[in-house]
């Protein structure tokens, strides 16, 4: 990796810390794909490589204000996917899927974890829901739960797919403000958690 790259990424990185989410999203855009491809090489298995992805990025993003302190983004975070995955492993061994506070490299990455949940998370889902207007939940429920992209269900409820895209987007921003504020999570997690199949 060239150090301009690797400049590039601590700076990103430096970003995230400040709660910038477009370098948050940058980062998840440029990592996602070969910390998916590790994980699925450990895990053998869909599901569990996007579970640990999900905890990988939900945990870099609730402790951002630690992330100051990395010299070299790229290995540290292939440690972390790791740490992750092998914590996965116990876990399903151990507890036969339980879900439960995952850690991280160190007990200075444990303490803001306990603070959110995906159960919290679906409650805020649901809450949001209850609100929408039909054709929102509809758009949603669509993009979520039958996998359509944004041009087929414009083109299955006859709207324009700038329309659709643009309900979706209402959709994250009512989730988030269900979420409270000590776990307010950036759009692309809970894209990652609701709106990726």
């Amino acid at each position: 990796m060239s150090s301009d790259q690797t400049y590039t990424e601590k700076e990103l990185l430096l970003r995230i810390a400040e709660g910038d989410e477009a370098a948050f999203a940058a980062l998840f855009n440029l990592y996602s794909t070969p910390l998916a491809s590790l994980a699925l090489r450990m895990l053998h298995s869909e599901t569990a490589k996007q579970e640990v992805l999900q905890e990988v990025f939900i945990k870099i993003w609730l402790n951002r204000d630690r992330l100051k302190d990395v010299q070299l983004p790229g290995p540290w975070l292939r440690k972390i996917t790791v740490h992750e995955c092998l914590q996965y492993l116990r876990k399903t061994s151990l507890y036969n899927a339980k879900l439960g506070n995952l850690n991280l490299e160190g007990a200075s990455f444990n303490q803001a974890l306990s603070t959110i949940s995906v159960k919290e998370i679906q409650l805020a889902v649901k809450r949001a829901l209850r609100v929408m207007s039909p054709q929102r939940r509809t758009i949603y429920e669509l993009s979520r739960e039958k996998g359509m992209t944004t041009k087929e269900i414009a083109a299955h409820l006859g709207l324009s797919d700038g329309y659709v895209r643009n309900a979706l987007s209402a959709a994250l921003q009512a989730i988030r403000s269900f979420l409270p504020e000590s776990v307010r999570l950036p759009a692309i997690i809970i894209f990652l958690l609701f709106f990726r199949k």
